[in-house]
């Protein structure tokens, strides 16, 4: 079941030397051994009690290119999944907006496209493709056989 959370905190590191920012996490206070890109956390939400869902961007405004979607195992201080949306080849900007739970592991938002996206959690590991041809210019995701979460894009 998703909930959602604000026990969440990014901490800003100084920018790399190409300029990206990266923040570490902490939960409850405390720092956790995670960095994630970006600095401004747009929302949190706990699965099964046991994974944390965060929406990264970089400052919060209306003019983001990318949108950083990360699942947490804060038990084991490790990203386990996460995608990027963002206009990769050309310049696309908007906010992240009208996020809301759909179902026990479902989440809808709006950011970039006019209709949404739906997020759905999986309650085990799914065995995938290591890549998907389906969003292949907006939506980034690591080379993996299994994800723990799905994006789709909602079509008009």
């Amino acid at each position: 079941m998703i909930k959602p959370i604000s026990n969440i905190i990014l901490k800003p590191l100084p920018p790399d030397k190409n300029g990206n920012i990266f923040s570490h996490i902490e939960i409850d206070g405390i720092h956790h051994n995670i960095s994630v890109s970006g600095a401004f956390l747009e929302a949190a939400f706990s699965y099964q009690d046991k994974y944390i869902l965060i929406f990264v961007t970089l400052d919060g405004g209306c003019f983001e290119e990318l949108l950083h979607i990360y699942l947490l195992d804060p038990y084991r201080d490790k990203v386990i999944d996460y995608a990027i949306i963002g206009n990769l080849y050309g310049y696309a900007y908007g906010d992240v907006s009208s996020i809301q739970i759909k179902a026990d592991n479902t989440i809808f938002f709006k950011f970039i496209t006019a209709n949404g996206w739906l997020l759905t959690l999986f309650k085990q590991p799914a065995k995938t493709f290591p890549i998907s041809f389906k969003a292949l210019f907006v939506v980034q995701r690591p080379f993996a056989f299994k994800r723990y979460f799905s994006i789709t894009e909602i079509k008009a």
